[in-house]
């Protein structure tokens, strides 16, 4: 089953160095910008911007207020997303979390208003994010199951086991059959973000995400980088946006001073297993004993992780102080 790793945004996670992040294997990201007809995200365009540099995909999202008009929601978002919106960006999201005292049926006329005035705007069928229960008890027709138009709009389905395992899948919500995003877990540790973060996964290949945003994968040349004094594999690869592993792969030998590197293109596909280099684990649990002159960075690239990864699922709070012996989990 094929996944591509991403996360998700807001002010909770300000300060964000892109680079570090696409480092890490993340592919896109979904970025917050409104709620209701007050509140914009003060966070909202340096994180597009600085997501877009760095080579990640994204979306932005509205957080959906049920007791707001919702026509004056759609233009609140549309009109603050559009001077930043490329045609090459995800589609847009409408957040469904609180029903704010509304009842059902009213929801489920007000979800529609806002999915179609910004699907007019756009010229995409804008994603919708929930919860299993939420989409049950509150997006739904007397006696259950969603309203028909419901299953043509992507589905983001928010469900945390915390962890992500290779061929999981989430609980659909009664009435529903397939799901495009799912965030597992809101306590995701990234490198280059100093907060818990929302983890994604997508349900498909790096070219069917490509494929719904519209884009084509960059066919960019690479790069080169002249290895100076303190240089190594983790920090060029967070310099240049790319993993540790696409960059070993495309410099096989060691490095070493003055050494000219191919820095590749980074749209690599995501490691097996999906979710790549973070602090929430991806596949199943694999092990390594510490060697006699082992180093963090080095098991890091042995296994294409990076060294944050593995200090994050170890405890390791300095990194240059491991012992021959010591059972590492490698992410």
């Amino acid at each position: 089953m094929a996944t591509v790793p991403g996360i998700d945004v807001s002010y909770w996670d300000a300060g964000i160095d892109w680079p570090k992040v696409r480092a890490t294997g993340q592919r896109y990201v979904f970025v917050k910008a409104t709620e209701g007809i007050t509140y914009k995200d003060q966070t909202f365009q340096a994180n597009w911007t600085g997501a877009k540099t760095a080579g990640l995909l994204r979306g932005a999202y509205h957080f959906f207020r049920c007791n707001v008009d919702a026509k004056k929601q759609a233009d609140y978002f549309i009109n603050y997303v559009k001077s930043f919106n490329d045609d090459g960006d995800l589609p847009h999201v409408l957040d469904l979390e609180t029903n704010d005292g509304s009842t059902k049926d009213k929801i489920v006329k007000a979800a529609k208003i806002w999915l179609d005035a910004v699907e007019a705007a756009f010229g995409k069928k804008p994603i919708i994010y929930s919860g299993q229960y939420f989409l049950q008890d509150y997006l739904s027709l007397p006696g259950g199951g969603p309203p028909d138009w419901a299953k043509d709009y992507p589905l983001w389905l928010a469900q945390y086991p915390n962890q992500y395992i290779e061929g999981a899948q989430p609980s659909l919500p009664r009435g529903w059959f397939s799901w495009v995003f799912w965030q597992y877990s809101d306590k995701g540790v990234v490198n280059g973000i100093n907060a818990s973060v929302d983890m994604n996964v997508f349900n498909g290949s790096l070219d069917a995400l490509y494929k719904l945003s519209g884009a084509q994968i960059p066919d960019q040349k690479p790069a080169s980088h002249l290895v100076a004094a303190g240089d190594n594999f983790e920090s060029i690869a967070n310099k240049y946006g790319i993993t540790i592993r696409e960059l070993v792969a495309a410099n096989p030998q060691l490095l070493k001073l003055n050494d000219k590197l191919t820095i590749p293109v980074g749209v690599a596909i995501p490691q097996a297993g999906g979710v790549s280099s973070t602090g929430v684990a991806s596949n199943t649990k694999r092990t390594y004993a510490v060697k006699s002159g082992d180093s963090l960075t080095a098991i890091a690239i042995k296994f294409g992780v990076t060294v944050a990864g593995i200090a994050n699922v170890n405890n390791i709070t300095d990194i240059n102080n491991i012992k021959v012996g010591q059972v590492l989990i490698i992410p």
